[in-house]
């Protein structure tokens, strides 16, 4: 897992390399058009000249929009806020609401249910295809949103 997430995280700047690569190999060829061939008679024309210079704008354009977006994603990969510990567990701070499941229960309650995670660590025991066991420690926190007065007793 480990592996493919350090492939992930560099995508970009490979993605980038591989344009420049592209954009060095095209201006070989149109090195190539503009030197070599003249030298071997080739004629201006704008019957060839015209495609020829829109089929390079378009290479250029995409292969270096390739390199900057690359670039860009490649720095928010290596700048963005790192896991961040919290009582042993590995967990991406959440900027939203903590999150709650909403159920309608059939006598016309509604009740909301958070599992809280307090604990997880690694056993020494693996499954068939050679992924490590994990125990994890959690808690359900039900909330009562909603109950119909005929299911509710006297206050006291």
């Amino acid at each position: 897992m480990k592996i493919a997430s350090t492939i992930i995280n560099w995508l970009p700047a490979v993605m980038a390399a591989c344009s420049l690569i592209s954009l060095y190999a095209f201006s070989q060829i149109d090195a190539i058009v503009h030197q070599t061939l003249y030298s071997y008679g080739l004629q201006f024309s704008n019957d060839w000249a015209t495609p020829y210079w829109n089929i390079a704008g378009i290479t250029l354009t995409m292969g270096w929009l390739i390199v900057v977006l690359a670039t860009l994603f490649q720095i928010y990969l290596v700048t963005r806020k790192p896991l961040v510990s919290a009582g042993g567990i590995m967990q991406q701070e959440l900027k939203e609401e903590e999150r709650w499941s909403t159920f309608r229960l059939g006598d016309g309650s509604t009740i909301k249910v958070k599992l809280v995670v307090k604990g997880a660590k690694r056993l020494n025991k693996y499954a068939p295809d050679g992924m490590p066991i994990y125990t994890v420690d959690t808690e359900n926190i039900v909330r009562v949103v909603n109950v119909p007065e005929k299911l509710k007793s006297p206050a006291t």
